[in-house]
């Protein structure tokens, strides 16, 4: 039985790998050890509640207002005390977070095999997205298994000259953490629940869900989204729920650009169907986002992880970015990209809205990045080679 160390510290690892976690578990070959680095604790709690996964350890990072560099110190220091106390055959990592690479350059130094889930991306410029470019590219530097989403992904690392035998194409662990959400939605009363307390929302509207959050889009880029979004509110047919990242800087741009014309859903005010056609409202947790993206008509996000789900639930994808390391999205033709300027925004977004063409080959593209078996496949390939 291999001893694999699975490290995660933001919510959208947990997530893409809380499935991972779960089939490990049930599997006899495993001795699964979850550590989190605790930097988003209160962001996770309800995720992890909900798959049932306890950390068997957390280094207690979160502390506000903490830069790159102090999540790097911590995690680094956290995790080579632990590595010190306990032998591991493998750890494995996700995606391109601080957290990711740091975990992965600790187990470098400790000779340990590092196993990266969803390798293989890339946008091309070291600076966008900031700093998950540089992270997914130095963690690959170190890892041992890449476990690449996509065959694109696959000819990324192919192209960097890595060993076609260390690398194995097996889906997005997403779309697996997607599929189990919806499951366990039909099969409880969340989405009861759920109905309820999105129920000043409009049916007879189309429910535009945006997130906006990336750090190379702060300033002028993102006032220039939320002036398209100001402007796309206007029409009759739609309304707007925007989750508000926490950051100072996404908030004093919604400030200053929304004003008067939204409208905060969970301020302690009531608030009735109508009353506002972009409603704002605080970090939604995963299991609600699933439920909202299923309500909605159409998605416009700067988030990887939206690119990859949405089109399994068949909704279309703006993507607010100048450029995307997930372009089989839009090589499929479920996402597009949405400029970040307001009038091209709002133009970009109306074509999609009122083209019936556009809008329904959209929502029927088939999801390039996993059918939900992701995970079994990377067991499979850990047991025979790890």
């Amino acid at each position: 039985m291999k001893t694999i160390l699975v490290v995660f510290g933001t919510r959208p690892e947990a997530i893409k790998l809380a499935p991972f976690i779960l089939r490990a578990k049930e599997d006899k070959r495993f001795h699964v050890v979850v550590g989190s680095t605790g930097q988003h604790r209160e962001m996770l709690k309800p995720l992890l509640n909900f798959f049932d996964i306890t950390p068997d350890f957390d280094l207690d990072l979160m502390k506000p207002g903490q830069s790159l560099v102090d999540i790097s110190m911590g995690v680094m220091k956290g995790l080579n005390d632990y590595l010190l106390n306990h032998k591991v055959d493998g750890i494995v990592v996700q995606g391109d977070t601080s957290s990711c690479f740091i975990a992965s350059l600790v187990a470098f130094y400790h000779r340990i095999p590092v196993i990266h889930v969803e390798a293989g991306l890339r946008s091309g410029d070291i600076y966008s997205p900031y700093p998950e470019e540089f992270n997914r590219k130095a963690t690959g530097l170190v890892a041992k298994f890449h476990f690449a989403p996509t065959e694109t992904s696959k000819q990324n690392l192919l192209h960097e000259h890595y060993s076609p035998e260390s690398i194995f194409v097996t889906g997005n662990t997403g779309i697996d953490a997607l599929f189990e959400v919806n499951k366990r939605l039909t099969a409880s009363t969340l989405g009861e629940q759920f109905t309820q307390k999105y129920s000043f929302l409009n049916p007879k509207k189309k429910l535009i869900l945006v997130t906006v959050h990336r750090r190379e889009s702060f300033g002028k880029p993102m006032e220039e989204v939320m002036k398209g979004l100001v402007a796309l509110s206007k029409r009759e047919d739609v309304e707007l729920l925007i989750p508000l990242h926490m950051n100072p800087q996404v908030r004093a741009s919604a400030e200053k650009i929304f004003g008067d014309a939204a409208c905060w859903i969970d301020k302690g005010q009531s608030v009735q169907p109508g009353q506002s056609k972009i409603w704002l409202c605080e970090p939604i947790d995963y299991v609600p986002f699933v439920y909202l993206m299923n309500q909605a008509h159409l998605i416009i996000t700067d988030s990887g992880g939206i690119q990859e789900e949405a089109p399994s639930l068949g909704k279309p994808i703006l993507v607010a970015r100048e450029k995307t390391e997930r372009p089989e999205a839009i090589l499929a033709g479920t996402s597009k990209l949405i400029p970040l300027e307001h009038l091209a925004f709002l133009k970009t977004a109306e074509e999609v809205l009122d083209t019936p063409e556009i809008y329904n080959k959209m929502s029927h593209a088939k999801n390039p990045f996993g059918d939900g078996k992701s995970c079994e496949r990377i067991l499979n390939v850990l047991a025979e080679q790890l």
